[in-house]
Order: structure tokens, then C-alpha cells, then sequence
């Protein structure tokens, strides 16, 4: 049945405004259109926030390199001397530690400065533009970065035992050429000096222990500290056959020095040329000359003394070649020296070249080392003179042990272990330098172990298995062939001193 034209007007009108109310109340297209809308503001939160993280990290680094470039020129410091080669070592260090292509930095500067109040502080501001990538496109390129910090250098009171080989080889030139390694040694060693040196609010001190086969240190030790009879190897029947001798301090040379023992002793102690033979572990008994060594070094070994003038387990013997029949070839060096505080670099280089006045014989590294640990003890010999604090601020104690080569032991020469062949003192399994080299690394350990700081300089050594280990970390090593020597001292010298940020 056909409809009228009006009705199906109707119809078609009533259908447009159903489907018009369906396309209102449907929520489906607003959501899209909405999201999509929302794309533009959500990417630009995002991408800002990326922008901003990318923006902290690079300041994070900056901050690094700053630091780093801080405490690298204060170290490279001789006292507060700040010139262009402390300058750019900080710059050396920033660079290092933020290169150019740095999160695409722009714009990088770094000043490195002295504090013009304090002329101890170094200061280093540095400052970057980041490129961004979102905001860039809301008119913001770069977001802006800056830093500042400064370093300072505690000193404090340091002592420090400075213990130098003087074998024969150190006559020699180096490997290199040029001047004996004996006179670079007596430049060098300035450097260690300058480095310390006019820092204010503080008291750093020095003492020497030139070592070759044994150690000058008989003026140091006190009366009851030397035995007043010492064994020695004679052939009293001339029949070759050597046999111990003790011979009193009554029956040497040395009987004219005084009315009694102890003044006798006291004369040879001062003579210049006190070299001792060392004294039984401890814990082991002195048998008229037959006695033990441990290869083991403990604190005792280092600190205890004598408590009276027949306290022979803990005294040590008179080195006397002339007495020893055995084979008399040895050699004393130069005095070894209490820690003392040197005015200025006049008095340190003649101490300093005291020191250094004998070079000969062999390498004996665990004399050296020992004895360093004994007169910088706080708990032995010298413990009325070297306190563990002063004027109120602890007291750092170090060991700077310089040597050319490595530990040569021999079988007849005279040594602070007597005769090898026939003493044979150095107990243990092994050879005589693998003994010796044990007893060497076995002293580090215990001079560590009592808080002290050990600095090893390899000079000309191209071998360094033996002396490396004993350095209190690989920090603390160096090699050196003498052209550097001096900027060797420096950095050690710097390294005494606490570096710390003070902002």
C-alpha cells in the first residue's frame, strides 16, 4: 500500500533527529578528537621533562669535573704557590672529566683560581649551555647549567722518615745516562720539601735512614741499647778454623774514651760511625753470639727495648770489622737521623746530602725499612719524641723508601746480619735473598699495620716485584728514571697532605 508524500516526510524528518540525538549522545568520536587534541600538551610535558633530566645529569657531571679539576690543581700545589702550571693541570683534570662532546654541551667555560682571601683554596666555577630537544620547539633552546667548588689541603703534622739507598750502584748514572743517580737523588729529594713547605697551623718533621748492608745508628740508640760484649767470628789458633770471640768494649779502642763501660759505649755511639748488628727476634734468646731472626717482623720487634744494661735479648751488637776475622768487607754509611723540623730548604738539602755523604755495598732493603719503622715509632725507642698528637691535631706518619735496585744479600761480606756463611742469624726455608725479601715485606706489613703510610720510588729499577708489594697502595708507588725524580717528591709530598672539598 502506498503511502502519501506527507507521511514519508514525516518519517524521514523523525529519523535525522534520532540519528542526530545518537551522534550527541555518543561519546565514542569526543574521545578521539579529545586524545588527539591532547597529544600536544602531554608530548611537551614529556619532552620538557626529558629536556630538564638530560639538563641534571650534564650538571652532575659538570659538578664532577669541577671537583676533580679543584683537588687536582691544589694537589699539583707546592705550598700555596698557584701559578700556570697549576692552572692547567685543574683545567687538564676538567677536561678529562667533562669532555666537549659532553651531552652536546655549548658554550663550556671552566675558570680555575686561588681564593684571594685563603691562599691555600683553589676555586673552579665551569658553567654549559644543553641543547634541548622538545622545548626547542616552544622557543626554548638551551637550558642553562653552572657550578662552583672549592679544595683545600690539609696538611696537618706529619712525620716522615725518609729512607734512602745508598748501595754502590746509586754512584752510577742511570740507565738513561746523565748524572750518577746519587746527585739526582740529592736534587730530587727537594722536591718532597717545597711540596710541604710554608703551610700554615702545622709541624711536618724529617728524619733519614740511609741503608746499604746495614744502618747507621748508633748515636740514636741509647747506652743500655748496645751490647757491651759482642760475639765476633776469629780464628783464635790461626789455624783457619773461625770460632765466636766475644770481645768486651774494655778490650777494643775504645778503653781510652772513659773511666767505665757505659762511657766507653757512649764514645763509640758517637762516633760517627755506629753501624749495629740486629738483635734476636723477639721472644728468642741471645746465645753469646748464635742466636735466631724471624722472618717475621712484628710490632715488639720494632718497639721493644731494653730495660737495663744485661738486657742482651734486646740489644744490639757492635758492627766492628776490625773485630771480625771472619771477612772483614762491609761498609757503614752516613748517620741516620732523628725526625727533626728543617727551617728551610738550606737545612734540608745539607741533611739531605749527610745522608747521602757514603755510598757503597750491597742492597739490605729490610735494614732500611725496619729501622724507618722503629724511629717512627710512637711506641718504641723515641716514643717521648714522636707523640701521636700535637697541639691538639693527630700526628700522620709516613715512610718514603727510595731504592735503585733490588735486595742483594752476600755470603762473606759483613753485614747487620753478620757473616751468611758463618752466622747464618736469618732463620726460615728458602735462599738468602728470598729470606731477606720475606723479612723486608713481613717489616711493611707491620709498619702498616701500626698506622704508618708507605711510599715506594723505584729509581732506575726495571725489576719492581720486590719492592712494590710493600707500598701501602698502588697509589703510593712510583717509577722513575731520575728525569722526574724531583716532580716525583712533589706528588708524594702533596699526597701527605688531606686534600678535601670545602665546597
Amino acid at each position: 500500500m502506498l503511502k502519501s508524500s506527507k507521511e514519508n516526510g514525516s518519517r524521514r524528518f523523525a529519523g535525522v533527529v534520532s540519528f542526530l540525538s545518537c551522534l550527541r549522545t555518543d561519546a565514542r568520536g569526543n574521545t578521539l578528537a579529545m586524545a588527539a587534541a591532547a597529544l600536544v600538551p602531554i608530548a611537551g610535558m614529556i619532552g620538557s621533562g626529558l629536556d630538564m633530566s638530560r639538563a641534571y645529569m650534564a650538571q652532575a657531571k659538570l659538578q664532577n669535573a669541577c671537583d676533580a679539576a679543584a683537588l687536582a690543581a691544589r694537589r699539583s700545589m707546592s705550598g700555596t704557590v698557584f701559578d700556570a702550571d697549576v692552572r692547567d693541570e685543574g683545567e687538564r683534570f676538567f677536561d678529562f672529566n667533562f669532555p666537549s662532546t659532553t651531552m652536546n654541551a655549548q658554550n663550556v667555560t671552566r675558570t680555575v683560581s686561588r681564593n684571594n682571601t685563603d691562599r691555600s683554596i683553589i676555586e673552579v666555577a665551569a658553567s654549559a649551555d644543553i641543547p634541548t630537544s622538545v622545548m626547542g620547539l616552544f622557543g626554548k633552546d638551551t637550558i642553562g647549567i653552572s657550578v662552583s667548588c672549592n679544595a683545600d689541603q690539609d696538611f696537618g703534622n706529619n712525620d716522615i722518615m725518609v729512607v734512602l739507598d745508598v748501595t754502590g750502584s746509586m754512584n752510577s748514572a742511570p740507565s738513561g745516562g746523565g748524572a750518577s743517580k746519587i746527585s739526582r737523588l740529592r736534587t730530587g729529594a727537594m722536591g718532597l720539601y717545597r711540596a710541604l713547605d710554608g703551610t700554615p697551623n702545622t709541624r711536618t718533621r724529617y728524619g733519614f735512614v740511609p741503608y746499604s748492608m746495614n744502618v747507621n745508628v748508633g748515636g740514636i740508640l741509647r747506652t743500655r741499647d748496645i751490647l757491651r760484649r759482642s760475639f765476633y767470628p776469629q780464628d783464635p789458633d790461626g789455624d783457619g778454623t773461625e770460632e765466636y770471640i766475644g770481645v768486651d768494649i774494655n778490650a777494643t779502642e775504645w778503653f781510652s774514651e772513659g773511666a767505665n763501660k757505659s762511657q766507653r759505649i757512649r764514645a763509640w755511639r758517637e762516633s760517627g760511625s755506629a753501624c749495629v748488628e740486629e738483635r734476636p727476634t723477639i721472644g728468642n734468646s741471645y746465645n753469646n753470639g748464635d742466636f735466631d731472626i724471624s722472618l717475621t717482623v712484628t710490632q715488639d720487634d720494632i718497639d721493644l727495648i731494653a730495660q737495663r744494661g744485661n738486657d742482651v735479648d734486646r740489644q744490639y751488637g757492635r758492627w766492628d770489622p776490625d773485630e771480625n776475622d771472619y771477612d772483614d768487607d762491609g761498609y757503614c754509611p752516613a748517620p741516620a737521623s732523628r725526625l727533626s723540623v728543617y727551617g728551610n730548604e738550606t737545612a734540608y738539602q745539607t741533611a739531605v746530602n749527610d745522608a747521602t755523604a757514603i755510598v757503597n755495598g750491597n742492597t739490605y732493603h729490610d735494614l732500611g725499612l725496619i729501622w724507618a719503622a722503629r724511629l717512627l715509632s710512637s711506641t718504641g725507642i723515641n716514643a717521648s719524641r714522636n707523640p701521636t698528637m700535637y697541639n691538639g691535631i693527630p700526628v700522620s706518619k709516613h715512610i718514603v723508601f727510595l731504592t735503585d735496585g733490588d735486595l742483594v744479600p752476600t755470603g762473606n761480606d759483613y753485614t747487620g746480619y753478620g757473616n751468611w756463611n758463618f752466622n747464618n742469624r736469618l732463620t726460615g726455608t728458602g735462599g738468602q735473598e728470598s729470606r731477606h725479601i720475606a723479612r723486608f715485606l713481613s717489616a711493611c706489613s707491620a709498619a702498616k699495620n701500626m698506622g704508618m703510610t708507605i711510599w715506594i720510588i723505584a729509581f732506575d729499577n726495571v725489576d719492581t716485584d720486590e719492592v712494590e708489594p710493600c707500598a701501602t697502595s698502588s697509589g703510593h708507588f712510583f717509577i722513575t728514571d731520575g728525569t722526574d725524580l724531583e716532580d716525583v717528591f712533589e706528588r708524594i709530598g702533596a699526597g701527605i697532605g688531606r686534600l678535601r672539598l670545602t665546597q
